[in-house]
């Protein structure tokens, strides 16, 4: 991972790990980590994939299907990134993944992976990826899932079958649907502070 940016670096409160969308960057998700937690450290790194006018955490074939090859590698590489940041002492806890569109899907399959590393996940417009690979025990790991009725780029049921894949894995999830599109609300970034706060309110 190139291209990163640590806000709060200093501080001892549960670290928050953000990842974008698609055609996204680090600096997309700057304003979501302010506002939904102020005093907690943010770590926003850039995809690894060039994608539209920007980056993305793993490629799309042209159909729009996954690309679950380049998934898996890109996946590998993001615990690298990790294992380094926790080596650097950037990562003195276990942190809190908070996933949008593309980094949602990144977000899901991390957490599938290796739970043991995360202390919980919120997924923002999630699909879930390769429902052929088998998902870790994820011993009550707290989820929120955000899903939108109006949701152009999912199909109904996607935000479900996460729903449903982590909640047989052990994970204790929250899913909320708002009556809007892809682009996250208001009223969303609140539910997800409020979410945050009640259970990492360290």
């Amino acid at each position: 991972m190139l291209h990163y940016v640590i806000r709060r670096a200093g501080s001892s409160r549960r670290p928050l790990v953000f990842l974008h969308g698609s055609g996204q960057d680090e600096t997309s998700l700057e304003v979501l980590a302010d506002r939904i937690a102020p005093d907690h450290p943010a770590i926003l790194p850039r995809g690894a994939a060039i994608w539209e006018d920007g980056y993305a955490f793993f490629r799309r074939h042209p159909d729009r299907s996954l690309d679950l090859g380049d998934l898996a590698q890109q996946r590998a590489a993001f615990q690298i990134f990790l294992a380094g940041l926790k080596r650097a002492r950037s990562l003195a806890r276990r942190p809190v993944l908070i996933g949008y569109s593309n980094g949602a899907i990144m977000a899901e399959s991390l957490l599938r992976a290796s739970p043991s590393t995360f202390a919980g996940a919120a997924l923002i417009r999630p699909l879930s990826p390769d429902l052929q690979e088998e998902i870790l025990d994820l011993a009550a790991i707290p989820v929120l899932i955000l899903a939108a009725a109006k949701d152009e780029r999912r199909a109904r049921d996607d935000a479900e079958m996460s729903r449903t894949r982590l909640a047989q894995a052990g994970a204790r999830v929250d899913v909320a649907e708002s009556p809007v599109g892809h682009a996250l609300t208001d009223d969303e970034t609140k539910r997800l502070s409020a979410w945050l706060a009640a259970h990492f309110p360290d």
